[in-house]
């Protein structure tokens, strides 16, 4: 199962403390007195693992850093007035996050051409993203391309693996898996994490080069050992599964641990299903459940969707079919398939009880910024790149 599925990044939603702290407190009195036997009966959904990994992020906390402060700001300002390529860049990463002023991506734009025709290769990329986004521009796969080709035939390793990608997903040009390989192979050989990642879900699945699960391990711990989250849930995915690497459920927790720690859901989703099953771990429910609900504030809706169980089944807490059928109304309403015998429980409760769970999923949304869609289906374009 794991060979055959190629699932793409995924979104962060922001946090809200306050709900989440008012459930950990309902967590904290009803753990006590609920029965913790029920959690065999039904297996935690587990996040689908190896997922391609765009280069948009990695590396951010290293720019971010040049442009905390107003002073740093400020000598980056004068420096590109002046000139300084690389400075003119910054200007636009700055506009585009909106640090040290208001966002403008208008401004973003005109401060990455300026780059651009100094040779900044990491402008020149940023023009790219900015089309194939359709961030501040009108989307535009092919004049994404173009510009990320122009980066990438210069040796810039995140260019080179953007450009991977589009022809992987054939955005703007015919699906080449070969051609995606050989642009990640060039970005790898750099020692590009992100290029290595997307290496090994291309061995691990055969497409563009002969299926390797062992290459395809080794290329996620490299990107693992240099940071890179996703590299880091990948790998725990294939030690959990016994893919290219002996199965080691402990080994695959310690994985899933570290890009729990790096903000990754489906990592925080993951690890919360085996504390809940004991499943490499020592069983530990509780724990299990706040980190549910970090996945879930997180935007991980199969994290919602074991909440949703979670509270249907009992599973160290008391059974509650009001918060299991909010959480499955959330779920839900972000595409998730809850199961019929979670649906089943919004269908006997009272009217009073329904509309109670809609309302409290409804806030729930809006303080997580997650609009409800149509059907399950996502669209792989949105869902490439990682999201600025």
């Amino acid at each position: 199962m794991l060979a055959s599925c190629i699932p793409c990044g995924f979104a962060r939603s922001t946090v809200s403390q306050v709900l989440g702290m008012m459930l950990l407190l309902l967590l904290q009195i009803t753990l006590t007195s609920a029965p913790a036997s029920a959690q065999s009966i039904t297996l935690p959904t587990i996040e689908p693992s190896i997922r391609l990994e765009a280069s948009g992020h990695f590396g951010q906390n290293e720019l971010d850093g040049q442009l905390r402060r107003p002073d740093q700001i400020s000598k980056i300002r004068s420096r590109a007035a002046a000139g300084s390529a690389r400075d003119e860049f910054l200007m636009g990463y700055a506009c585009t996050k909106g640090m040290g002023q208001p966002q403008d991506l208008s401004q973003a734009l005109a401060w990455y051409l300026k780059a651009a025709n100094h040779a900044e290769p990491a402008a020149i990329t940023e023009l790219g993203r900015m089309y194939v986004h359709g961030y501040g521009v009108s989307q535009d796969y092919q004049k994404g391309m173009e510009w990320l080709r122009r980066a990438a035939a210069d040796g810039y390793a995140p260019a080179q693996t953007d450009v991977g990608l589009l022809y992987f997903e054939g955005l703007g040009v015919a699906p080449d898996y070969e051609s995606a390989v050989r642009w990640w192979e060039k970005a790898a050989g750099n020692g590009y994490a992100p290029a290595e990642s997307n290496l090994g879900v291309a061995y691990l699945n055969g497409m563009g080069v002969p299926r390797d699960p062992a290459r395809a391990t080794q290329l996620f711990r490299n990107a693992a050992d240099a940071g890179l989250d996703t590299a880091q849930f990948d790998l725990a995915s294939c030690y959990e599964a016994g893919q290219g690497v002996p199965q080691d459920l402990g080994v695959a927790a310690e994985w899933y641990r570290k890009a729990a720690q790096r903000g990754n859901p489906g990592a925080q989703n993951n690890l919360a299903s085996m504390y809940q099953s004991g499943r490499g771990v020592p069983q530990d429910t509780f724990r299990a459940l706040r980190l549910f609900l970090l996945a879930a504030e997180n935007g991980n809706m199969k994290a919602a969707t074991n909440l949703a169980t979670t509270f249907q089944l009992g599973i160290g807490v008391k059974p509650d079919s009001v918060l299991s059928c909010m959480w499955l109304q959330i779920a839900s309403g972000a595409g998730e398939d809850g199961g019929e015998s979670v649906h089943a429980t919004c269908s006997k409760i009272s009217d009073h009880q329904l509309n109670q769970a809609r309302e409290q999923a409804s806030t729930w949304r809006v303080q997580h910024h997650l609009e409800v869609v149509p059907s399950t289906a996502a669209s792989s374009a949105s869902r490439i790149f990682s999201p600025r």
